[in-house]
């Protein structure tokens, strides 16, 4: 039967109800009455006026829809009633013609222009939905250096507008519209002339006076616009203004206070323009208080790093483009990108002192990975050269120097080691990371030749440079060192490094390319040869112990991986017990007890795990990050909020302090905070970290990466979430195609990807063309981890979920099947994803009318999954609103009863009485009553689940009355009277949704149920042909 506790499209995620749906009441565009010819409706040759978006001293800015020749949406500026003077028109001719001589993808473009039935002149732009400039960075928290690059396309704009000669003069932030573009932010410079932005803030009013005075916007306004000499400006002009944007981008505030300015009268105003100089951004910065905390979190960092930030270059640039005397200004646009590109790239920019000391910290600045690593390598090099010769020297001298010189080779190699693990990726990520490939494969060749008689040195940095080649992502490298190292094992007698590490770094490659068994298998290897060497009872066997634990937790044998973790934290109990060592095995212990549903012990590993790392490493250092993160989101599902919001942003301060600038860890980590306020429903705070770890991810990696890629998949996450499921698919869809073209190395991430697009598939109903994607999917999890593995679960369940929804239960209930007894024996019957599944199989029970064994399914899934996340968790009260159809249905009216009151007070306390689950407990209460032939209260029911619905709700939940009643009913054997409810049903949603939608498919499903119930062969087999 028809589960309809979630409304059209939203399949139940984790057993959670959605969202109440509401939507804003209409109340109409603007403020006042509208001119006659210029109301909501308008047609304007072949543009119909849809809301007024903008309004200006002289004119007005509509969005307009375009019906001919092509449909698109404009935005059309008019001439207000009453403005259209000589002067007005002309000034507003000459906007439209320079707009039109303009063809630049930063700069809206003019579209067509003509005359309103009065004879008032229009011209129609491209319409532009974005944000000011300001706003956009400050709600996607992007940092200095993102703001610097969206500044520099500005700025781009700009110079192609003074080229066609025409000059803006009026720049500000709400003239300069971020858009996004493939995920991308595009800026868009508007309105050249006199009308204003659209969404201005009201202390960006500009000015007109009249004998054409101040033209421009006062916070904005050169000195010599100022001056009131309108004959002698020139591009200078824009590029005072667009300093002043600079500045607010980067200080958080505007030069001079807009109040102040706003406050003094016109003289004044050009005095504080023409003769004033304002503070240094990181000045300004510094003045702002407590609100510098803010205008720091909006660029992502902490404010005493903003600040040094600003410090130097940024201040120098922008006072520059804010010189009073505009020849010591920037004379272009362009010179002032320049400037911002060269501070990018770590060069010397022209606003600076051209000082030889300025100029060489900019070079090793701009290089100080190479810079150290050439030097130390130098340095060690010659060392180990030196040792060499001196060891072959004493060859023949006694044990005791020969003793003394081989401690003097292994420093070194440990030295050198050391080295290159400093300046691996995650330090020299950018610029410098094909520097640091240069330095490796130079250090490669000196190892074959200046240290050829140490064999065993060798072979240990050939080990690291294998490590570094893996962070680097270049895994044929990182095994060629490892096959030289094997070589030198083989044909020089090398035997340490042993087996064992070389085994276990060849099992880290597979794991990385994420072959899992030939991991197990290497690991397994390994830990066979350092039994041999090192013996059972040393740190380097309680490592690989633990590491193959972690594989067999990815392949979800968590019983086994229990015992070989507990064996790893013996070995470290008795041989290091204050060790970080001791501290990640107790973090990976947390980590198993959180997948097997032991939040309880995890809670305790993980705070061990933190004390621990507190003792050995100090306040600020990863690792500790690492544990406030696990430990926030396990506080998290154990529902204290409270305490894990508080860890995570602990985690994230830790991180800023740790790494100068973007960093993977805290992308990472911003990633996990947005989940955490997604699931919260703080949907502001989810949205500005989602963006700001893509925008950090395509910073340190660019677009073709693993991480970039996974930050994508969040942002479609985010989007998925907050209910914008048509963005969600774009954002799936189009990165599909990137992580179909092999280029990344994540082997996850192709079927996450597959299954996220699938989700988003059924979330609108389209389940049939979700079903090959999760196919894949769960083909590809099956390849990389076995049937056990868990992603392999999740994904089967998923799909299940949408066999049931397209009527297919009995393929619905054998998948189900399958994954219930898979859950039980890998992560226990009691666990809350096993729960999950046993509450959807008794869904799909329930659809095949076994309602005996449903009750019993879904009861137990119920009472499991209320058990392991609480009594106030949505996901439990959902199944209880499942048992109560089912006991509906075989008819114990009390029991159900009893159940719907106990969901009707927790979602009226969670949600209110408007709240969409509080309406959909009402509905089945009423089709309670309507079946115990209680009409009134049936009815008084029904009116309480439908009146007032919002816009939203009302649209479906009229068809979904018609559907609970007839199923209801018909599942009390009263056929005649369920029918036209269920034929209701089926005409509601297929004129709402057309013959393919899911709501109209399962109504047509239900009334073939109802023929065969009625022993009416002939019209079940026409209800059956509707389906598709």
């Amino acid at each position: 039967m028809q589960d309809d506790t979630t409304p059209p499209g939203e399949p139940d995620d984790d057993l959670t109800l959605p969202l109440d749906h509401t939507v804003p009441l209409d109340r109409g565009a603007g403020g006042g009455a509208l001119p006659a010819d210029e109301a909501v409706g308008t047609v304007i040759g072949p543009y119909q006026l849809v809301k007024r978006i903008g309004q200006g001293g002289m004119g007005d800015v509509w969005l307009a829809e375009q019906s001919e020749p092509i449909r698109r949406r404009v935005a059309l500026k008019v001439i207000k009633q009453g403005m259209d003077t000589r002067a007005v028109v002309a000034r507003f001719d000459a906007e439209r013609q320079a707009l039109a001589l303009m063809d630049h993808p930063c700069i809206a473009k003019v579209l067509d222009a003509g005359a309103t039935g009065r004879g008032r002149p229009f011209f129609v732009m491209e319409y532009v939905e974005g944000l000011p400039i300001t706003d956009y960075c400050n709600r996607r928290n992007l940092g200095t250096r993102e703001r610097l690059e969206l500044f520099v396309r500005v700025c781009e704009g700009v110079q192609h507008a003074h080229q066609k000669a025409v000059i803006h003069r009026d720049l500000k932030p709400s003239n300069i519209m971020v858009t996004e573009v493939d995920g991308r932010p595009v800026p868009k410079i508007i309105d050249f002339g006199v009308a204003k932005a659209t969404t201005q803030r009201l202390t960006e009013m500009t000015m007109f006076t009249e004998m054409g005075q101040l033209i421009g916007t006062p916070e904005y306004m050169s000195p010599e616009q100022a001056a009131a000499n309108d004959d002698d400006i020139d591009t200078r002009a824009d590029v005072y203004a667009l300093g002043v944007v600079l500045y607010e981008l980067l200080a958080g505030a505007l030069p001079f206070e807009s109040g102040e300015l706003r406050r003094a009268g016109y003289d004044a105003i050009r005095r504080l323009i023409i003769e004033q100089d304002p503070p240094r951004p990181s000045t300004r910065f510094g003045s702002l208080g407590a609100r510098a905390t803010q205008v720091a979190a909006h660029h992502g960092t902490a404010p005493q790093r903003l600040r040094s930030e600003l410090r130097g270059d940024l201040d120098w640039i922008t006072m520059k483009a804010l010189e009073k005397n505009r020849d010591r200004r920037y004379e272009t646009a362009n010179g002032l990108a320049a400037d911002v590109r060269r501070h990018l790239k770590n060069e010397p920019v022209t606003a600076g002192p051209p000082s030889a000391g300025y100029r060489l910290g900019k070079l090793v600045r701009r290089n100080r990975g190479t810079f150290a690593a050439l030097a130390v390598i130098a340095v060690v090099m010659v060392g180990a050269t030196v040792v060499s010769s001196v060891m072959y020297k004493r060859e023949q001298a006694a044990s005791r120097a020969a003793q003394r010189e081989a401690t003097r080779s292994e420093q070194v190699s440990r030295f050198l080691g050391d080295m290159l693990t400093g300046v691996g990726p995650h330090v020299a990520r950018g610029r410098d990371t094909e520097l640091l490939e240069a330095i490796l494969a130079d250090t490669d060749k000196r190892l074959g030749t200046e240290l050829a008689d140490q064999p065993e040195v060798e072979a240990a940095l050939r080990l690291q440079l294998s490590h570094t080649y893996r962070q680097l992502g270049d895994w044929d490298a990182a095994t060629e060192q490892i096959e030289r190292v094997k070589e030198l094992q083989a044909t020089r007698n090398v035997t340490t490094p042993g087996r064992g590490l070389t085994a276990s770094a060849e099992a880290v490659l597979a794991w990385a390319r994420g072959d899992l068994p030939a991991a197990e298998t290497l690991y397994r290897e390994s830990l066979a040869a350092m039994s041999g060497q090192a013996g059972i009872d040393s740190l380097v066997f309680a490592e690989a112990t633990l590491q193959l634990g972690n594989i067999v937790v990815q392949m979800g044998r968590y019983d086994e991986a229990d015992s070989l973790m507990h064996g790893a934290l013996g070995i470290y109990r008795r041989l290091a017990p204050e060790s970080d060592g001791m501290a990640v095995t107790l973090n990976s212990l947390g980590n198993l007890s959180r997948y097997q549903g032991n939040h309880e012990a995890a809670e305790t590993n993980y705070r061990e795990a933190l004390a621990l790392h507190r003792r050995v490493l100090g306040e600020d250092h990863p690792y500790v990050a690492t544990d406030l993160h696990n430990l926030g989101r396990l506080l998290e599902a154990r529902g204290n909020i409270p305490e894990a919001e508080q860890m995570l942003l602990a985690s994230m301060a830790v991180l800023d302090k740790v790494h100068d600038g973007p960093h993977a860890d805290k992308a990472q980590a911003m990633r996990s905070l947005a989940e955490f306020y997604l699931n919260q429903a703080k949907l502001d705070q989810a949205d500005s970290l989602t963006y700001g770890a893509l925008a950090m991810a395509r910073q340190l990696y660019g677009d073709d990466a693993d991480a970039t890629y996974r930050a994508r998949v969040a942002v479609g996450e985010f989007l998925q979430r907050s209910d914008r499921q048509v963005e969600a698919e774009a954002a799936f869809a189009a990165l599909l195609p990137d992580v179909r073209a092999g280029t990344t190395t994540d082997p996850d991430l192709l079927p996450d990807v597959l299954h996220r697009l699938a989700t988003t598939y059924v979330r609108q109903g389209r389940d049939r063309e979700a079903l090959p994607l999760f196919e894949e999917s769960i083909a590809l999890f099956t390849a990389l981890g076995g049937g056990d593995h868990p992603q392999t679960l999740l994904v089967r369940n998923d799909c299940a979920r949408s066999l049931t929804n397209l009527g297919d239960d009995t393929s619905a209930l054998q998948q189900l099947q399958v994954v219930l007894e898979t859950r039980e024996r890998v992560i226990g019957p009691s666990h809350p994803e096993t729960a999950i599944t046993r509450a959807d199989l008794g869904r799909a029970l329930w659809r095949l009318d076994r309602l005996e064994e449903a009750e019993a399914s879904m009861r137990r899934g119920r009472d499991d999954y209320a058990a392991a996340k609480g009594p106030e968790h949505p996901g439990g009260w959902t199944a209880t609103m499942h048992l109560a159809g089912i006991l509906r249905d075989l008819g114990r009216f009390e029991d159900a009863t009893r159940e719907l009151q106990a969901c009707e007070a927790f979602f009226v306390k969670q949600q209110g009485e408007a709240g969409t689950s509080t309406r959909l407990v009402r509905l089945r209460q009423a089709s309670i009553a309507l079946c115990q032939d209680q009409q009134d209260e049936a009815r008084r029911l029904t009116e309480l689940a439908l009146d007032p619905a919002p816009g939203a709700v009302a649209e479906w939940l009229p068809r979904r009355v018609q559907s609970e009643f007839g199923s209801a009913l018909m599942y009390r054997g009263r056929l005649a009277e369920a029918a036209p409810y269920l034929r209701s049903s089926y005409d509601l949603a297929l004129a709402a949704n057309g013959p393919a939608d899911g709501d109209t498919q399962q109504a047509a499903r239900l009334l073939v149920k109802l023929s065969e119930k009625q022993g009416n062969a002939a019209e079940a087999a026409r209800w059956r042909a509707k389906l598709g």
